[in-house]
């Protein structure tokens, strides 16, 4: 039997998260910050909007995925979306965990790691 270690998942580094972080930044956790945090740039004109993405490594299968935001409102829809349980993954931003209802914003990066037996 393989002992998978997970990699240590700590405090964003500045490649992992683009930006300022939702978990930590003061200004971001007021409900101004969070609006500021969901408007996109306006494209040039007769340019399509970009997709906005959430993006999730899947653990222990180390794959990266790339969720539309709209599949992934929160953490309790993006789980729903890859066909996990709520009880049977663990969430994780950072070293914050998220609970089901935590809201996720574009080009967030998540961790996603099952943590119950498959069998």
């Amino acid at each position: 039997m393989k002992d998978i270690k997970p990699e240590p998942f700590g405090r964003c580094p500045e490649t992992r998260c683009p930006g300022r972080c939702p978990y930590r930044d003061e200004e971001l956790m007021t409900a101004e910050g969070r609006a500021a945090l969901l408007d996109g740039v306006r494209p040039a004109e007769g340019q399509p909007w970009p997709v906005k993405v959430v993006h999730v490594l899947c653990q222990p299968e180390e794959k990266t995925v790339d969720v539309p935001r709209v599949k992934a409102k929160n953490v309790g829809i993006l789980l729903k979306t890859l066909g996990l349980r709520q009880g049977t993954a663990i969430v994780a931003c950072g070293d914050t965990l998220l609970t089901p209802d935590t809201p996720l914003y574009p080009n967030q990066h998540v961790l996603v790691r099952t943590v119950m037996s498959s069998g």
